[in-house]
């Protein structure tokens, strides 16, 4: 990072201005996505969509964002980092509008497609790993940026339910789609291009010489350490993501859960994010190193399957939703962090859109797995297979570290 760089305190904190509107970047993107995502129900009850193709429409969604990770990943590496992420605004505002004005199961379909770019979190990433070194202070960084996400996760129940108020159910989608141009506006009048340009393996001054295909994302892979921090993030997460798929609908059959319960979980879910993020995380980097914060965030979450065979009752889930929160950060950030030091600065966009892709081919088949295994085995079934998994990550965080001459040297500046 610039020592030159004029800087922005926030709380204390002194943060350098690109950096400052990174974050102020991803607040806006993920409070505008996830309005979107909330308010998309009620317009599929307004078309009267049935409850299988609803499930249509989900897989859908799930599987062109599963797709979209690495294309998204090479667009950054092709066309720079600021023209994915105009791309990714502007594809959030197509969908927005295009979902607002659906009027049947195919119009609906068709909204989805935009989705391809949607890739927030995998865009703001790279342009972090643009504007820092790796090592302790992309970790911090990563994880300041998933306090955002939490912001984002907050804020969006809230805004969502004052533009409803004013207006209608359906309007925080159509609301959501103009402010993902707020970003767009930030990024061209706040990010000066040289802040991230200072290098000379910069996204957007290197040779474009990557292309995305089998090859060269068997090639990342092949590199020393990839799978080895993959299968540590994965065997914790994709359980949990597991879970999640089929909570809410689990709620709602056992404890006949409200719109207002959800929405006061949502948010006090986002504050567990917000604070595990934002200090925790930062906090547990100050006195451990990445790979030890591995070990820390698999027992967070094998605690977390363990509270979830105790779910008697609803709001039980706020005992749980800490260690969930807390592990998902831990691990998340800690191995993102990780990866972009393990590859080439030219690759850290396409690595991290392997990884999305991962989480999304995880979210495409979650709902249809998880809804046979809880028909035939009940719910705790998901808890013990997400127990039995994270213990499997531990275990790989324990006998099989990383070996830290893998890991880059600090950029010199």
């Amino acid at each position: 990072m610039k020592s030159s760089s004029p800087t922005i305190t926030i709380f204390s904190v002194p943060l350098p201005k690109p950096i400052f509107y990174t974050y102020i970047l991803s607040i806006l993107y993920n409070v505008s996505f996830f309005m979107q995502l909330t308010a998309t129900p009620y317009l599929v009850k307004k078309v009267n969509v049935s409850d299988q193709d609803y499930g249509y429409f989900q897989t859908l969604f799930g599987f062109v964002q599963m797709i979209g990770g690495p294309l998204f990943g090479y667009a950054i590496q092709k066309f720079g980092i600021r023209w994915a992420l105009h791309l990714c605004y502007f594809s959030t505002v197509l969908s927005g509008v295009s979902l607002y004005y659906s009027y049947n199961f195919t119009s609906l379909m068709l909204s989805r497609l935009p989705c391809l770019f949607m890739h927030g979190q995998q865009s703001h990433q790279t342009m972090l790993s643009a504007l820092t070194q790796p090592g302790k202070e992309r970790t911090v960084a990563f994880g300041r940026m998933g306090l955002t996400f939490g912001i984002g996760f907050l804020f969006a129940p809230a805004t969502s339910i004052l533009v409803t108020k004013l207006f209608h159910d359906t309007a925080p989608i159509l609301f959501s789609a103009f402010l993902s141009i707020v970003p767009a506006i930030v990024l061209e009048l706040y990010i000066d291009r040289k802040s991230y340009e200072g290098h000379e393996n910069s996204p957007d001054t290197e040779q474009k010489n990557v292309v995305m295909n089998i090859t060269n994302t068997v090639r990342i892979l092949s590199k020393p350490g990839v799978v080895n921090v993959l299968l540590k993030k994965n065997f914790p997460v994709a359980p949990m993501l597991l879970t999640f798929s089929f909570m809410h609908v689990y709620f709602i059959e056992k404890f006949n859960a409200t719109p207002t319960d959800s929405q006061i979980i949502q948010m006090i879910t986002g504050i567990f994010i917000m604070f595990s993020n934002g200090f925790g995380v930062i906090w547990l980097r100050k006195k451990f190193e990445e790979q030890t914060l591995l070990i820390i965030g698999s027992a967070c979450f094998i605690i977390a399957f363990i509270l979830f065979f105790f779910l008697n009752y609803l709001y039980f889930i706020l005992v749980i939703m800490p260690f969930c929160a807390l592990g998902m950060s831990i691990v998340g950030t800690v191995a993102d962090s990780l990866l972009t030091a393990l590859v080439e600065e030219s690759e850290q966009g396409l690595v991290l859109g392997i990884a999305t892709g991962i989480n999304s081919f995880v979210r495409t088949f979650a709902p249809a797995f998880a809804g046979v295994a809880v028909v035939h085995y009940g719910f705790p079934f998901l808890s013990l297979i997400g127990a039995v998994s994270s213990v499997i990550g531990l275990l790989l965080c324990l006998l099989w570290p990383i070996d830290s001459h893998l890991l880059k040297k600090a950029k010199h500046e």
